[in-house]
């Protein structure tokens, strides 16, 4: 069974491209073996003499090279779909801005980014895709979404989402050159005696437990690592601070605070060398970066969670 799209497309496009950013429910990376098996076929707005009714698509197999033109439908073998395909599920995301470009939503803890080892639904790429009008009898979106940054399933807050290449290509060249400023609240344990600080400090794979990093030379396989912090508000035995990333390394906030004495409240990972909580005391608050279609500045916020 044949499941149909209609491209819509202001210039001539190459067939794996339309695919690639319509074809929501499959990773790109399965696209051109899909389309290499025989999976996608095209029919041309020019060879039909009626409109296409849902999914009766006749055409001929596609070519990865082939030349789409806007009112060419493209019809995917729903069974190669079914084998690699991720469920788009309904659920609340809470978009804090959206354009035709980007949307930025708070995740909230607990939650995955994308599907990852036994955690295929429930993640908010799963949402996300329905977010974007695929269904799982329609495996079409109107765009394909990329986060564009990684946040940690134990964390919340703001996660950033491309919904082209061309954009997602462009922010992360904002990344790289640091001009995306990444804002954070930490809840971490014990009173921090210094008002701000910086932990300049190479990370990598603990040794100990390699789904947790530690502080690793350079030498040693270790990527350098920059957290900068501020203390927001003291406790008796816990400390608020607001922390901005110069660097983006796995766990690197959690990793940092916990080297320094001070993990993250919850954070059983890093405070106890156990498995890792579902939730602990870190929420994106902010995100500021100039537009890379329009040039504005965008800055959106989230506010901090009542722990």
């Amino acid at each position: 069974m044949l499941t149909s799209f209609t491209a819509r497309l202001m210039a001539s496009t190459r067939l794996v491209d339309v695919v690639k950013a319509h074809l929501v429910v499959v990773p790109i990376g399965e696209i051109g073996e899909l389309i290499a098996r025989g999976a996608i076929r095209i029919e041309k707005q020019s060879s039909r003499l009626a409109p296409v009714t849902g999914r009766d698509v006749a055409g001929h197999i596609g070519r990865i090279g082939e030349i789409v033109n806007d009112g060419d439908v493209i019809a995917a073998d729903a069974e190669a779909i079914a084998a690699v395909a991720m469920a788009p599920e309904d659920g609340a995301l809470a978009s804090r801005y959206e354009d035709d470009d980007l949307l930025i939503c708070d995740k909230p803890a607990g939650m995955h980014v994308h599907p990852i080892g036994p955690y295929r639904a429930g993640t908010l790429l799963n949402r996300l895709l329905w977010h974007v009008g695929a269904r799982p009898d329609n495996p079409w979106g109107t765009a394909r979404p990329s986060p564009l940054h990684r946040l940690d399933r134990a964390a919340s807050g703001l996660v950033a989402i491309a919904k082209s290449a061309s954009i997602q290509d462009a922010v992360r060249r904002l990344l790289v050159d640091h001009q995306l400023e990444r804002r954070y609240a930490a809840l971490v344990t014990g009173r921090v005696r210094d008002d701000t600080g910086t932990i300049d400090a190479p990370l990598g794979r603990d040794p100990a437990l390699d789904y947790r990093r530690a502080i690793v030379p350079i030498e040693q396989g270790g990527q350098r690592a920059v957290t900068h912090w501020a203390v927001v508000e003291r406790g008796d035995d816990r400390t608020l601070l607001e922390v901005t990333l110069e660097t983006g390394r796995t766990h690197q906030i959690r990793a940092h605070l916990a080297s320094i004495g001070h993990p993250i409240v919850g954070d059983t990972l890093y405070a106890e060398g156990t498995d890792s909580a579902p939730e602990i005391a870190l929420h994106a608050t902010r995100l500021r970066f100039v537009h890379p279609r329009t040039g504005t500045d965008v800055v959106v916020a989230s506010p901090v969670p009542a722990w």
